[in-house]
């Protein structure tokens, strides 16, 4: 009689095994996700030493012009994006999307805008990393496969996050390098093709 009874305890508790371990699974899973985001919120965000601006018109894939949203009566200034150079709108369809994301991502919207060692080109543009929130627009156009990943030196800050942005967006064939429909020229031999 203990024999029967020892077998159908045993068979009871591996009954009962699965609903409990299925029970410890999903309090181990809560926990993770309550842990996870307990470290979320307490690690800090990226410090971004910048300025508030706000984008009025989007011209390019790489050039915005923006006002500074403390003094909206200060002039509206042409931005160029740093690190990226993104394709013309003759190099089609790519100058056209890299634009339209761009103006989709940004444009009426308050910005902060980091500059680097130097703060303006040649052309008197502002040089910018552009972000919005707590993402690197400069490097979201990149890992889209939108623009390409280009040094502007001594301005250099965030370059290697750049570049593997690039890398990534690569490998995965996003965007201009997609290999059914790939940019045949960089932007900055397309603007030497033209003697910009």
């Amino acid at each position: 009689m203990n024999t029967r009874t020892d077998k159908r305890s045993t068979a009871q508790s591996t009954r009962r095994s699965p609903s409990r371990t299925i029970t410890l699974v999903l309090l181990l899973v809560g926990f993770l996700v309550i842990a996870n985001l307990v470290i979320a919120a307490t690690q800090p965000k990226e410090q971004i030493d910048g300025e508030v601006w706000v984008i009025n018109r989007v011209v390019s894939g790489q050039t915005v012009e923006a006002a500074i949203a403390s003094n909206p009566n200060m002039p509206i200034q042409r931005v160029r994006l740093l690190g990226v150079s993104a394709p013309l709108k003759e190099q089609s369809p790519w100058g056209d999307r890299a634009r339209q994301r761009l103006s989709d991502l940004i444009k009426d919207q308050k910005v902060t805008l980091e500059f680097d060692i130097e703060k303006k080109d040649n052309s008197d543009r502002l040089l910018a990393y552009i972000w919005k929130d707590n993402l690197l627009v400069n490097q979201y156009l990149v890992s889209e496969g939108l623009a390409i990943a280009d040094s502007y030196s001594p301005n250099t800050k965030y370059d290697a996050r750049i570049s593997q942005s690039q890398s990534r967006a690569r490998l995965q064939e996003l965007g201009i390098w997609d290999t059914q429909n790939p940019l045949r020229l960089s932007p900055r031999d397309f603007r030497r093709q033209l003697g910009n």
